[in-house]
């Protein structure tokens, strides 16, 4: 069964549950600045899954073109991709576990289907830990239909938990469906550390979300009053270093010079709460006040207290609490507890097939690469070059994946999705000349990809000029910087060639390690690899770091801060038309919960007069108090409402309409205030050029 099959037939088994085909949506995230590519088919219904109606109903199904750079390393191997297409289905709060596993189940074994054979499936389900229990009702499924206990497999939260896609936001306990595609008879016992089990589908179980702990509460005693300045010294500088509040509870007067309170420790992130009259703390009610006065969640709150009683009071409330003994103990438990998973009120169901993984099964290919896919591609590499398996897999990978980024806007550059865009297309690049290649040839491949895909993505055909001469640019780019880095190389050989001199090469002018070594052997000289690697971990260690930073608040910030931003940006795109003319249309937006980023098509800088003319428009609109209205309706509707939208392949046949009074009516999927007085005061920080005809605005709510 080849690809294009798998996915129609995907479709109109899902349709005949009922469920409603929804858009295959850009690779660019709408409204989301905390991932930078589509990971997977939740991400546009990230706002279904945690609070709002789906136009088109509870039960839904698509397939949905991704990114993921996780597992780049990996790429080259016989499964790993970092563009693939994945088949997903969803119920925003209808059926649950037992309907989703056996709709799988039918869809895998039925011959109507896939006809896979129940002797070669294999299935795995949570075990369970601290945060949520055994996954038994999955297990149970499986087993009344037929899997025998043996093919089921009990794996940790590493293996049999899907999300959050960021630090926060929802997850929860998965079941994977494996199909043996080995050469012998399927073994009797599911391993999945046997090769020969592919994973072709996961059935993801949204039951929880994963919230960050908002605030630490310290019994003033064994910080502010110990004798011991170092160690109080030691014990705040650790609590400062997360990123919530402090907050330190005492009834003793901090300005008595006789105790001699360590408040030159104390810093913006604490709160001293002051208490009178020496309230009791073993009652309930003290921590339930507490909570009130600080807005807090019992299950958003860590305690320490040197009382056991005062902490079974706590408790009571579903307060995590800890015994005070030292800094180190205290670190260890937040540590471990800084996270908490709490139910879901509404659980959803979120699945998701590899299309070029159950293709290759399907087909019984070894590999992905050995599917329709792929071939016409790998053949034109082995058309240009020498061989070496692993290179033309990551060209192959890394073009196809170039080719998709491209057609949903992206270009190359220094900066988020660009610079991965650039890192793909150079080491890509970089592989061709492993293995011999030696004019350009990245539009040629690239061509290759387009013909596979263009009847499913009509955007590649009318995008294929710009794709190829983009592909073109960066191949003359690179090819500047390599000359660079000849010369760079040229300095380095008048003396011995370190392994951090080879690590520069390979971070500032693209050199790949067995380049630098083919050079270096030509001068009779050697590289010291052990050095190379030592470095590289670095380099990976930061860019870990900085991914974290990049991801730090979660898929799913739909806080009041970002919400506000969220509807400001509204504002700020009709002041923008009304001020600079209908030319302008939105072409992005990237909201924290700091500021907002909304980039939009002019031909040139704004002058300080336009800026200040946006802003007092914003500002007055903030003033004037206007409703904000969300109507469903037909895309049709939408448009002969005027409501502005310039995502139009994004839409599925029903979309939301927000309107802002008589200032503002657009597509959207939310968060939104109900009323704009709730913005505060509008300021716009700075504006910029991000590209040829599109500028950027970033603005702050006060």
């Amino acid at each position: 069964m080849e690809a294009s099959q798998l996915k129609r037939k995907y479709i109109e088994f899902y349709k005949k549950k009922n469920h409603k085909e929804i858009k295959n949506s850009s690779l660019i995230p709408e409204n989301d600045p905390t991932v930078l590519f589509t990971t997977a088919g939740m991400h546009p219904l990230v706002p279904f899954i945690l609070k709002q109606k789906h136009p088109l109903g509870k039960r839904l199904v698509n397939v949905q073109r991704c990114i993921r750079t996780g597992d780049i390393e990996s790429v080259g191997d016989d499964v790993h991709l970092t563009f693939f297409e994945m088949l997903g289905n969803w119920s925003l709060g209808d059926y649950f576990k037992e309907e989703a596993i056996k709709m799988s189940f039918e869809f895998l074994t039925s011959k109507k289907w896939l006809g896979i054979p129940v002797e070669k499936l294999g299935v795995s389900v949570f075990k369970g830990d601290k945060d949520a229990p055994n996954d038994k009702e999955s297990a149970k499924v499986w087993l009344d239909l037929g899997v025998s206990k043996e093919r089921i497999a009990y794996l940790s939260k590493k293996d049999n938990w899907w999300g959050p896609a960021g630090l926060t936001g929802p997850c929860g306990p998965d079941t994977e469906m494996f199909v043996w595609n080995g050469k012998d008879k399927a073994p009797r016992k599911f391993d999945i550390k046997n090769s020969g089990w592919v994973e072709v589908w996961n059935d993801v179980f949204m039951e929880y979300e994963k919230i960050k702990i908002k605030a630490i509460l310290v019994d003033a005693m064994y910080c502010l009053f110990d004798k011991d300045r170092n160690l109080n010294k030691e014990l705040f500088s650790m609590l400062n270093n997360y990123p919530t509040k402090l907050i330190i509870v005492t009834n003793a007067d901090l300005n008595d010079t006789k105790n001699k309170p360590l408040t030159e420790f104390i810093s913006d992130n604490i709160d001293i709460y002051t208490l009178k009259n020496n309230p009791d703390k073993s009652n309930p009610e003290y921590f339930e006040k507490l909570l009130n006065k600080y807005n807090l969640k019992p299950n958003e709150i860590i305690y320490f207290d040197h009382s056991e009683d005062n902490l079974n009071s706590a408790k009571k409330l579903g307060i995590k609490t800890e015994l005070y003994k030292n800094s180190k103990q205290i670190q260890n438990f937040i540590d471990n507890n800084f996270y908490s998973y709490i139910p879901l009120k509404q659980k959803n169901v979120d699945t998701g097939m590899g299309v070029e993984r159950t293709a290759a099964v399907l087909q019984r290919k070894e590999t992905i690469y050995d599917t329709e896919l792929f071939l016409p591609i790998i053949n034109k590499i082995k058309e240009l070059s020498e061989g070496n398996v692993r290179s033309v897999r990551i060209i192959a990978d890394h073009l196809r994946s170039s080719v998709f980024l491209l057609m949903d806007g992206v270009l190359p550059s220094n900066l988020e999705q660009g610079y991965v865009l650039r890192r793909l297309i150079r080491t890509a690049i970089r592989h061709g000349r492993l293995i011999g290649i030696k004019e350009d040839f990245t539009s040629k491949v690239a061509e290759e990809v387009i013909k596979i895909y263009k009847d499913e993505y009509k955007e590649l055909e009318k995008k294929k000029k710009f794709i190829l001469v983009e592909l073109k640019k960066e191949e003359d780019r690179f090819r500047r910087t390599l000359l660079l880095g000849l010369k760079q190389f040229d300095k380095l050989i008048k003396k011995k060639i370190t392994g951090k001199d080879a690590f520069i090469l390979f971070s500032t002018y693209g050199f790949p390690l067995e380049m630098t070594e083919e050079l270096a052997k030509e001068q009779r000289l050697k590289i010291d690899k052990g050095e190379f690697e030592k470095e590289f971990r670095k380099h990976q260690e930061l860019s870990r770091t900085a991914t974290k930073g990049r991801f730090g608040s979660g898929l799913v910030d739909q806080s009041v801060e970002t919400t506000k931003l969220h509807t400001a940006t509204h504002l700020v795109h009709s002041a923008l038309r009304k001020i600079l003319g209908k030319r302008v249309q939105q072409k992005g937006s990237n909201i924290t919960q700091e500021r907002l980023r909304f980039d939009f098509s002019f031909d040139r800088k704004l002058t300080e007069e336009e800026i200040k003319k946006v802003e007092d428009l914003v500002n007055q609109q903030i003033r004037k108090g206007l409703k904000v209205i969300r109507e469903e309706m037909p895309l049709r509707e939408a448009k002969k409402q005027r409501a502005l939208g310039f995502f139009e392949h994004r839409y599925g046949e029903k979309v939301y309409v927000y309107t802002i009074g008589g200032f503002s009516k657009e597509i959207c999927t939310g968060p939104h205030v109900t009323n704009t007085q709730e913005l505060g005061k509008f300021k716009i920080i700075k504006e910029e050029a991000v590209a040829a005809g599109i500028r950027r605005i970033k603005a702050v709510l006060k």
